[in-house]
């Protein structure tokens, strides 16, 4: 049961292992003092990781109360931003931030706490003069909820929004589910495939991505939760008792996908919606964000 039971996760590098094949993907891993980075390049579409041909940049940090690690996620992010911006067709004037999740639970909360923290201009661009806008790019930000909330798919909102506003980019924000316990609330992947609402927690949705939007889409997911499955393979792995018991009667009660957060969250939400919108901050407006 044990070996048959798949963990979820939505990061990339976390879903690798020794058996991959590895003619579908390249992985180079990178590390310094306060992060350690991840790079993964889905090249075949029919692949054993079940993602998207496209770049998965995973970064990982440990110490989020520590002002020098945190400027490092952000640089980490920032650039990598600046390298999937370099695949597009053209560099993008209008940028749309959807802030995808629920604000009424924590762990869910990201997206659209981060996207209210993103410096907003679309307005000041039609009603201004360029000039008086110097530093600074075209952009507009949407958190469309969740389905509980509206009624409605959130790529369905999004879809008409972008039909209105016409973005050249969407940047995508939410919550992520983390296999590894110890990276909740430490790891930020950024990718060029979209996004789909609703994965961290086995909700799956209509996805966001340049298919289904017509706009090229850049993610940014950060992890914040992670399922009692998870917890329980690392607990069973270090203790001697029946572990094939244990994990069938979890597995025949439904309860392995319950999804779990730390105590923490609260407090650790504000640093994480620090780094992700200072970063896209710092990527839409440098000039700017630099005065």
């Amino acid at each position: 049961m044990i070996e048959k039971y798949t963990l979820r996760s939505d990061f990339a590098d976390e879903i690798i292992t020794l058996n991959t094949k590895q003619d579908a993907y390249e992985h180079v891993e990178k590390q310094n003092e306060h992060i350690r980075s991840n790079y993964i390049k889905v090249l075949k579409e029919d692949n054993e990781l079940h993602k998207a041909i496209g770049e998965y940049v995973s970064i990982e940090f440990h110490d989020l109360d520590d002002h020098i690690v945190r400027e490092n996620a952000i640089e980490a992010i920032v650039d990598n931003l600046k390298i999937m911006e370099q695949h597009l067709k053209r560099k993008p004037e209008k940028i749309l931030i959807v802030g995808l999740g629920n604000r009424m639970i924590t762990s869910d909360a990201l997206g659209p706490m981060a996207a209210n923290e993103v410096l907003v201009t679309a307005h000041l661009y039609a009603n201004e003069k360029k000039a008086y806008l110097k530093g600074t790019r075209n952009t507009a930000i949407l958190t469309p909820g969740v389905m509980g909330q509206t009624g409605l798919e959130s790529m369905q909102i999004v879809k008409s929004v972008a039909q209105s506003y016409q973005p050249d980019l969407i940047i995508a924000i939410d919550a992520l589910a983390t296999r590894n316990i110890a990276r909740i609330n430490r790891v930020v992947q950024i990718n060029n495939t979209g996004i789909q609402p609703g994965s961290g927690v086995g909700n799956h949705r209509m996805a966001l991505n340049e298919a289904s939007l017509h706009v090229p889409v850049i993610a940014i997911g950060v992890a914040t939760v992670t399922s009692v499955g998870a917890i329980l393979k690392e607990a069973l792995d270090e203790a001697e008792i029946d572990k094939e018991r244990v994990f069938s009667y979890l597995y025949d009660q439904k309860r392995l996908d319950l999804v779990v957060t730390p105590k923490s969250m609260d407090d650790e939400l504000k640093q994480l919606v620090y780094i992700v919108s200072q970063s896209i901050n710092r990527f839409i407006h440098p000039d700017f964000m630099n005065l």
